[in-house]
């Protein structure tokens, strides 16, 4: 083999190392702070994200008070945002978080073991994923009547929730959605 050919190979395989060392970029656009994803280009719909790979020091970018928006515009196309997606908060410090009404579901693990102590969902949000809200601060939390699905650990490990109101519309609760909470310990 040619010192050339060792050479190319030498800087592929360094180039190759580099790549892999950042996290892969995990959101489509940022508005304000506030990652996002398309779902829909057509429909013009989009879910916020977070920052790069849940296993980096990526994941922390959330902290504080939220505001999520109902319509973001980027690059001159405005968005309807309808969903907080998979891992969008997960183990951020954020305190509160205000969720718009045209967001339609919370996935899973959306606000895992987060530092959150209040939140509202609104009437919009028909279903909360597994682990979404697993291991936050919050103390009491009312389920809105559109919701018709609370996914596996929803809440578990919420050691402050002493208080839940949870609607006739609800018609599935996954395993150990409630476990682990104050009011879990009182029902």
């Amino acid at each position: 083999m040619n010192k050339l050919n060792k050479f190319s190979r030498a800087i592929f395989a360094i180039a190759m190392m580099l790549i892999m060392e950042f996290p892969s970029q995990a959101n489509d656009f940022v508005v304000d702070g506030i990652y996002y994803n398309y779902i829909d280009k057509t429909a013009k719909t989009v879910s916020v994200t977070f920052l790069g790979d849940t296993h980096t020091q990526y994941r922390y970018e959330y902290a504080g008070q939220i505001t999520i928006p109902s319509t973001v515009t980027y690059d001159g196309i405005m968005y309807t945002v309808t969903k907080i997606g998979s891992y969008a908060f997960y183990e951020c410090g954020v305190s509160s978080v205000t969720i718009p009404n045209s967001v339609t579901s919370i996935d899973d693990y959306a606000f895992y073991n987060t530092t959150l102590t209040s939140i509202t969902i609104p009437n919009s949000v028909t279903s909360i994923g597994s682990y979404a809200f697993y291991g936050c601060g919050i103390s009491s939390v009312t389920i809105p009547n559109s919701v018709t699905s609370i996914g596996d650990y929803a809440f578990n490990g919420c050691s402050s929730l002493a208080s839940i109101t949870i609607p006739n519309s609800v018609i599935s609760i996954g395993s150990e959605a409630f476990n682990r909470t104050r009011w879990y310990s009182y029902h």
